[in-house]
Parts: structure tokens; C-alpha cells; sequence
């Protein structure tokens, strides 16, 4: 019997300890982008980055994903990062989040990705964000809610770029108060994005002095609102504030002035783009939204922090897609070079990238603001990265004081 014991003993052993260095070389080739079998070389860098290139959300996806190539092929012709070339592969998620979890769980177990870009809306960057904090891979949204980085202990792999919703609704709320305007109406998208939006106006609204008076919502694709524009002018506000990314508020636009209510209309920043313009049509003047520098890169100060970095971009997006890539542009450009960043310092695996950019993004800046990351902000972000912006004569003008 003891024989036969100690061949079985031997077996098992054996086996488990095959199966523990398999795990161990595993984990550590997740940790990795490429890279010749048993020399340790690094052969690229390869990023996943999932933008709404199709649906809905498609007016922020799309500059994002283009933004991502650019970069990408201006990298790699100028020799890489330190010699390694640059390999980014663009999901697109259809605007859904069901796609979203898909391609993160792809990216990352089947491509072994360094890194996690996107995604473009707030409903797809917060499926996606279980996911990355999981398998402890680092992942930058460019989705504005503020439930994606905090609270911060939460959100231990996952940054993001666009100001959040918070910052947004301060800077509404200053120009509120500067315009004497203390009583609104609110309605929003029903989705993530909206509700994010309305529980920061809830929650900011006492420290600013502007009272809800009406608090309505829509549908993504609903055709009309015309019956929550009726309640929020009969409930006497002073300002309406419409809080989702288009086609919903060129409709609460439309029917406002529609039903003839000349109230003021404030929107958020999800619809800084010419769609909202386009589908607003003429409803869409004098609407106002808070918006970062990148919307008019000619309205900015020669003197401005961001002014190169707005131009640089702005001038080679526009010479090669001949069409302008708006604040979302922004978000893709800054997540790629933060990344980018970490890389030419020396950051090459998942852990050293998360450290390098909680810790040295310091007065870092980007064409959406000067970013501070810290173990207490993944964000970085101030209400001052941010602008106010009107529609005249058919185009989005910078609000001046």
C-alpha cells in the first residue's frame, strides 16, 4: 500500500507545483503588452480603449475614437515610446453597456491589454468599472459621472478625464447666482448620466442658494417633453436646466420654445458638440452650457496654460478629419497621453501605471484642464477647468462675464 502511496504523493505534488509557477507566469503576463517568449523584451504597448463609435452616444464617441488613432499613428511614426511602438485596439460599444462589459472582458483576458480606455458614456464607463477594479488593471473613463472615481477607495484602478458632473453643476450654480436666477426647473436624462447630474444639484443647491422647484425626466429617445416643460413653467422657475447628452435636450430646446415658455435654457456639458446645434435648429440659440476651452480654441488667450496644448491638437485633428473634435476629442486625447505619460517614465506594467498616476500627475496639463491626481482625487479636476458657453448665430460662442 506504500508503494502505491508515495508514486500517487509524488504525482500530486508535482502537479500542483506546475500548476502554481502556470498561474504565477500567467499573472505576470497580464501584467505585460506583448513581448518576445523567454527574452523579457518588450515588443509594444498595447492599449484597449472602448469608445461609442456607433448608438446614441456616437457624437462622443466618435472624436474620442478618432482622437485615439491620432495619437496612435503620431506615436508610432515618430519611433515610439522609447523604441516600443504604440498598439492601441479601438472597441467600439455600441452605446450599450451590455457591449461594453463584453469588449472589457475581452481586452483584457484575451488581449492582455495594459491599460483600459473609456468609456464614452457614464452607464458604459460604470459596467466597465467592476471589471478593470477586478483584474486590477488601470482604466481611465471619459465619462463625466462622479460615481466612476469615488468615493476614491472604490475606485483604486480607475481615473477619469472629463470634469465631473459636480464640477459642472458649479460652475451652473456661480452663473446662476451671477445672473440673479435662484428658482430652476430640472429634466433629465433618466439613464446615469442624468441622475448623477440631478442628485449633485440636489446636493449643491442649499450651498448656492437656488431652490428645485420641478424635477422632471425623460426618456433617451423620447420624441417629446412638451407635458414636463408645462409642469416646470407652472411651478414659476426662473431657468430651466436640462441634464443629458443628445438627442433629448434639442428636443426640451425645440418644445420650449415651442409652447412659447421664454424661459432660459441651461444644459449640461454632454451636448458641448454642433449636434446639439444641428438638432435643435434654431431653437438652440441662446442656450447656455457649461463647457471646457476646446469648443472655440480660437476664443482662448494666447496666455492661457492650455493654450498649445489646445492648438496643437485642435490644428492636427482638424487637418486630417476636416471636422472639429469638440470637448470629447479632448477626453480621448487626454486619456491616451496620461498613458503615454506613465509609459516614457518608466511605468510598463498595470501596478506601475496606477502608481504613476496617482502620484505624478501634478499640475499635468491636458486640452480639458491641469490635472492633479491624488490617492484622495482621480479625477483632478477643478469647477475652474471649466467655461460657460451660448449659442449665437449658430454656433457656440465663449460667455463672457
Amino acid at each position: 500500500m506504500r508503494k502505491l502511496l508515495l508514486p500517487l504523493l509524488l504525482a500530486m505534488m508535482t502537479a500542483l507545483f506546475l500548476a502554481a509557477c502556470s498561474e504565477s507566469v500567467e499573472k505576470e503576463e497580464a501584467g505585460k503588452a506583448g513581448g518576445s517568449a523567454g527574452s523579457g523584451e518588450v515588443s509594444e504597448y498595447k492599449i484597449g480603449a472602448i469608445y461609442s463609435k456607433t448608438g446614441p452616444n456616437s457624437p462622443l464617441g466618435e472624436p474620442e475614437w478618432n482622437a485615439t488613432k491620432l495619437i496612435e499613428e503620431k506615436i508610432n511614426s515618430e519611433g515610439g515610446i522609447n523604441g516600443v511602438p504604440l498598439k492601441i485596439i479601438l472597441a467600439d460599444d455600441e452605446s450599450s453597456q451590455e457591449k461594453a462589459t463584453q469588449e472589457a472582458n475581452r481586452l483584457i483576458n484575451d488581449e492582455k491589454v495594459l491599460v483600459l480606455l473609456g468609456s464614452s458614456g457614464s452607464g458604459e464607463s460604470l459596467a466597465i468599472k467592476g471589471i478593470a477594479l477586478q483584474q486590477q488593471v488601470p482604466m481611465i473613463s471619459a465619462a463625466a459621472s462622479t460615481h466612476i472615481v469615488e468615493p476614491v477607495e472604490d475606485a483604486k484602478w480607475v481615473f477619469k478625464t472629463p470634469q465631473s458632473d459636480r464640477h459642472a453643476v458649479e460652475r451652473v450654480y456661480m452663473y446662476l447666482n451671477e445672473q440673479g436666477i435662484s428658482k430652476i426647473g430640472t429634466i433629465i436624462d433618466s439613464n446615469a448620466f442624468g441622475s448623477s447630474g440631478l442628485e449633485q444639484m440636489e446636493a449643491l443647491a442649499d450651498e448656492y442658494k437656488i431652490e428645485i422647484v420641478a424635477k422632471e425626466s425623460y426618456n433617451t429617445q423620447d420624441p417629446d417633453m412638451s407635458a414636463q416643460l408645462t409642469k416646470i413653467n407652472g411651478a414659476k422657475a426662473e431657468a430651466i436646466v436640462v441634464w443629458g447628452t443628445n438627442p433629448g435636450p434639442a428636443v426640451v430646446a425645440k418644445n420650449t420654445r415651442d409652447l412659447g415658455i421664454d424661459l432660459p435654457i441651461i444644459g449640461s456639458h454632454g451636448i458641448a458638440n454642433q449636434n446639439f446645434i444641428t438638432l435643435a435648429e434654431a431653437a438652440a440659440e441662446g442656450v447656455v452650457i457649461p463647457t471646457g476651452k476646446l469648443l472655440f480654441p480660437s476664443q482662448i488667450s494666447g496666455d492661457d496654460v492650455q493654450f498649445d496644448a489646445i492648438s496643437s491638437f485642435y490644428k492636427a485633428y482638424t487637418d486630417k478629419y476636416s471636422s472639429e473634435p469638440t470637448n470629447f476629442g479632448s477626453y480621448g486625447y487626454d486619456n491616451i497621453m496620461l498613458v503615454i505619460d506613465a509609459l516614457k517614465n518608466g511605468a510598463t506594467d498595470r501596478e506601475a501605471i496606477r502608481e504613476h498616476l496617482e502620484n505624478n500627475i501634478t499640475n499635468w496639463i491636458g486640452t480639458t484642464g491641469v490635472f492633479n491626481f491624488s490617492d484622495k482625487d482621480h479625477n483632478g479636476l477643478t469647477a475652474d477647468s471649466l467655461v460657460m458657453a451660448v449659442v449665437k448665430d449658430g454656433k457656440w460662442m465663449l460667455l463672457e462675464k
